[in-house]
Order: structure tokens, then sequence, then C-alpha cells
């Protein structure tokens, strides 16, 4: 069986849970593109039946973001050996979940986001599991879950045992 270095619920959310659901945000668009574009803001009463072509483009390159981060965290939180790696990567991605947090606050304004009741599914998605996820990452960093445990074990995505490297000494 496949495994990360991550404690057992880090495991399970960060490389299973959250990789599954940004296969589900980058399919989104390409399944139902127009409730994509017109439901990122709930409540929101669309004033014409034609989305403009950079809402299409734009709609489109999220997807694409979606399914860059996605392989990305696969490849991390499944290759790697090192705990500084995981704790690296994990900063970055809760400073880019306040970022998310943040301009979807932005776009909605102030008495939509507080609105929770009327939250639609990609709100849920854009803030409150961003939310949760970032919630545990905190958690995870702060060691409330224990740590992830080193590895000397080779790497399932490239065999260290036979990688060399030449290091130049500066002068």
């Amino acid at each position: 069986m496949t495994t990360t270095i991550l404690p057992l619920w880090p495991h399970i959310l960060f490389a299973i849970l959250e990789p599954l659901s940004l296969i589900g945000g980058w399919l989104l668009p390409i399944l139902d593109l127009n409730s994509f574009i017109t439901d990122q803001i709930p409540q929101l009463v669309a004033t014409h039946s034609t989305i403009h072509p950079t809402s299409v483009a734009l709609a489109y390159q999220l997807a694409n973001l979606y399914g860059l981060l996605c392989i990305l965290g696969l490849a991390i939180v499944y290759s790697t050996t090192e705990p500084i790696v995981l704790r690296n990567y994990f900063i970055a991605l809760a400073v880019a979940d306040v970022g998310h947090i943040y301009v979807t606050y932005l776009a909605m304004g102030w008495a939509t986001f507080k609105d929770v009741g009327a939250w639609n599914v990609l709100t849920w998605g854009n803030v409150g599991v961003t939310t949760f996820l970032l919630m545990n990452r905190i958690l995870y960093l702060g060691g409330v879950f224990g740590v992830a445990r080193a590895s000397s074990a080779p790497s399932i995505w490239v065999d260290h045992s036979k990688a060399s490297v030449a290091v130049k000494k500066r002068a």
C-alpha cells in the first residue's frame, strides 16, 4: 500500500480527501460551466443569459489550477521523505487558503458572506471547506495530530538509492 509520512488524520485529509475535492473543482466547470460561473456568488441574479468570454476563460483557468493543485499535492505528500517539505507545503497552502477565503469575501460582500444559511454548494466549497482545511493545516503545523515521520525508505516516485548528487566546493 502506498502511504505518506503523515500521521493518520492528516494523511486521510490531505492525501485522499483534499485531492478528491480538487478533482471536483477541476470537473465542475467542464461538466456545467454556466452554473460554475453564475453560482460563485449565492443569491446573485444574472442580469443577462450570456456569459462573457472572459468569465469562461477564467473559469477554465481556475479549473486548470485545481487540477494542478491536485497533481502537485499528490506528488508532494506521496513522494517526500522529508517532514520539512510537508511543513513548507502546508504553510504555502495555508497562505493560499487565507487568500482564497478573502477574495471570495471581497466578491460576495459582507452581507452575503455572513449569511451562511444562504450559501450554495460553491460557497461552502470556497469558504467552508477551505476554512476547514486551513484550520486542519494550522493544527497539523502546531503538532496537534502528531508529526510526520522521517523516512529513509526510497520514495515511490524516485529511487533515491541510485541517485547521486555532485557538490562543488566554492572557493
